[in-house]
Formats: C-alpha cells, structure tokens, sequence
C-alpha cells in the first residue's frame, strides 16, 4: 500500500464516524503543522484542528461522512464527500445531508494541508427560521 493510500484510508475511516472519534484520534491523521481551511476559518497546527473539531462536535446529535473514490496525483488527493449530521437546534434536530469535496496534500504519511469546500449557507443559514427566509428569496431571483 502506498503511503497515500494509507492517508486515504485513515482519512475515510475518521470522517465515516467522525461524531465517535475522539481528537486524540487526530495525531494520527494531521501534521503538527497542518492547516485545515473550510468556510468558517483556518486553523493552524494540530493543536488548533484538535481544538476546532472538539468545538464542533460538541453538540452535535450525529456527523458521519460517506466518501466517494479520491482523485490522486503526487502527494495530494481531491475527495467528494456527503456530511450526513443533525443538530438539535438546526432543523429542530432532522437529520441534514451537505455534498461538499477536500483538497488534501501529504507530507511525512500526514496530512499537511486541506482546504475543504462546501455551502455555509446550506449548511447552517437556510436552517435558520428568519435567514432562511431571505436566502431562499435571494436564490429565486438569481435563479430567475
């Protein structure tokens, strides 16, 4: 198995049950020095990626992830992905689904940097009863 791979398939083992894994679990995935960049911010190093997740999950009722097959080339991998999670005070706790895709690059069998891309605002905004409203009305006249 080539060292991506092994990347790989750690990174697909943590996200399927990502709301059971502990941020302990991380050492053995991200870099000491890595950055995670998504929608909400970056964070820098793995002590703040081990704090972001904690932070994250705290709440959360369920968060898995199913991952589709990765594109590779070198040290990096593109993944898209399906975020299936509820919340208890999004959607009165329904469960949600959220497609997004990672870049990820490796360095030393970690990984060193990943840049996740996905819709806030389907995620979290048009959820909420007053900012779903505008949202909604916002993506009909675009569409229009």
């Amino acid at each position: 198995m080539s060292t991506l791979s092994s990347v790989i398939n750690r990174f697909v083992e943590y996200y399927a049950g990502l709301d059971n894994q502990p941020p302990s679990a991380l050492t053995t995935l991200y870099h000491p020095d890595a950055q995670l960049i998504d929608p909400f911010g970056e964070h820098r190093g793995l002590v703040a990626i081990q704090r972001y997740f904690t932070r994250l999950l705290v709440n959360v009722q369920h968060c898995r992830f199913s991952i589709d097959v990765p594109v590779c080339e070198g040290e990096r991998y593109a993944v898209s992905w399906t975020m299936h999670w509820s919340h208890p005070r999004i959607s009165a706790g329904k469960a949600l689904a959220l497609g997004g895709c990672s870049m990820v690059e490796v360095q030393d069998n970690l990984i060193i940097r990943q840049r996740d891309y996905y819709d806030a605002g389907e995620m979290i905004y048009e959820h909420l009863p007053l900012l779903s409203w505008a949202i909604r009305g916002v993506k009909r006249r675009v569409r229009s």
